[in-house]
């Protein structure tokens, strides 16, 4: 069986990223189960660079469209490029290890597999903190860390090393386009719970650099973009708890105000809660 890794690039060349060398470092046998199609929403087109060989198929698509340039339409490139029963989706920032990929094929080609999975993902640390997956009944996903097991209700994590069914992204209609690249992550567990599907964590840790833990590193653009996705999803997919996060916004808003905290932009959170009380979520609710 070989599957397909979508591995989204920015700012940095593809070929010097955390993920993309974690891949040259696995061993043939691995390597030759990998279709990797690299995704580059960066400045620079580097098509005329050299692929290395040892992988199945290794595929380079430069991102020429100006207006999105996210993970979404990253997603779903590769989702129609791909003609494996499976796709893993990647940050360029995620370090795979041979040990994560074994377990996953393992899990992929065992004739007792649960039909019903259709996702599989790692734990997943920053540091010393497991940042994925988590509870998603909470705004404090953190504090509920997931540990290794089969799940189909109250979780929710991170996108990369999710490996989905392509058949079930499919059925789903894609990738939505509400989130073209904060929140994507979140809408598509909540899709999973939503059609009574499950998702395995594998037991095994990985490592990830998540930016958005420090405010103050994020641009004003940046900072929009996140907390604007968050409330949109909330309100649209998740409104049990979106009171909650009202109240905790407007915590934020005082916090930033007062200037107890450089990194809230508070003027963008009053932005963002006035601008989603005048617009209707899109599409249909993921949770009811």
């Amino acid at each position: 069986m070989n599957i397909t890794i979508s591995l989204v690039a920015y700012a940095q060349k593809f070929t010097e990223t955390e993920s993309f060398e974690s891949l040259l470092r696995m061993s043939d046998i691995i390597k030759n189960k990998l279709n990797i199609i690299v995704f580059d929403n960066g400045s620079t087109d580097y098509s005329d660079v050299a692929l290395p060989s040892g992988f199945h198929s290794l595929t380079y698509i430069y991102n020429k469209d100006d207006v999105e340039r996210g993970t979404r339409i990253a997603y779903e490139t590769s989702l129609t490029h791909s003609n494996d029963e499976w796709l893993m989706l990647l940050d360029d920032d995620t370090s795979l290890t041979e040990d994560y990929l074994t377990l996953l094929f393992a899990e992929l080609e065992s004739k007792d597999r649960d039909r019903e999975i259709v996702a599989y993902c790692a734990e997943i640390y920053d540091g010393r903190t497991q940042i994925s997956p988590t509870a998603s009944e909470t705004l404090d996903m953190l504090l509920f860390p997931k540990e290794a097991g089969v799940y189909e209700k109250d979780i929710s994590g991170i996108s990369s090393t999710l490996t989905l069914r392509k058949a079930f992204i499919e059925d789903i209609g894609g990738f939505s386009k509400e989130f073209p690249l904060d929140y994507l992550d979140h809408w598509l567990f909540s899709q999973i719970i939503f059609n009574q599907k499950k998702v395995e964590v594998l037991n095994c840790q990985l490592s990830h650099q998540l930016s958005v833990q420090d405010l103050s590193s994020l641009s004003e653009e940046r900072f929009y973009s996140i907390f604007s996705s968050e409330y949109k999803f909330y309100k649209a997919y998740k409104p049990e708890l979106f009171c909650q996060l009202n109240k905790k916004y407007v915590k934020m808003v005082l916090k930033g105000f007062l200037r107890r905290d450089s990194g809230i932009r508070w003027k963008s959170l009053i932005k963002v809660m006035l601008r989603r009380k005048t617009n209707k979520p899109e599409g249909k609710r993921g949770l009811e």
